[in-house]
């Protein structure tokens, strides 16, 4: 099993942060290793999604659960893909009017063991850049650049 976890304080707003984290559609745009990303169904505080990912050269669709609440946390567990085992989950906490907490946690397990050798490496990278990456969106759309 693979594993990354970040705590970062960054200077945006706890909600700007979970905003950008929730608006799953939008992620081709500015993670890279993501080539798709769709809300398959949204129900009260969760939701279906799926992602088409990029990475060692392959692409790989999967499909997640997404249980929130707004504006404080966010955990996705995988219901189908490559993975054996995938999850994921995010906190949010304000510190002030424009700095917050985040914590980001991951655990997966790719379900073909040469898949986990060749793809893992770039996953977990993938894993170490996003924290960073959806800061940047959110000060984006604040104006502000990170």
């Amino acid at each position: 099993m693979h594993s990354f976890e970040e705590t970062r304080l960054l200077p945006c707003a706890s909600r700007d942060l979970y905003d950008v984290v929730m608006d799953i559609e939008a992620y081709p745009q500015f993670l890279p290793w993501v080539a798709a990303a769709r809300i398959l169904r949204r129900s009260g505080d969760d939701l279906d999604a799926e992602l088409v990912a990029e990475f060692a050269g392959m692409r790989h669709s999967f499909q997640t659960t997404d249980r929130f609440l707004a504006g404080k946390m966010i955990e996705i567990r995988l219901k189908q893909g490559p993975f054996r085992f995938l999850e994921s989950y995010w906190s949010f906490d304000d510190l002030g009017p424009e700095s917050c907490r985040v914590h980001f946690s991951i655990e997966f397990a790719f379900r073909n063991l040469m898949l986990d050798v060749v793809a893992a490496p770039v996953f977990t990278t993938a894993c170490r850049q996003m924290v960073a990456a959806f800061e940047r969106r959110a000060l984006q759309g604040k104006g502000k650049h990170a």
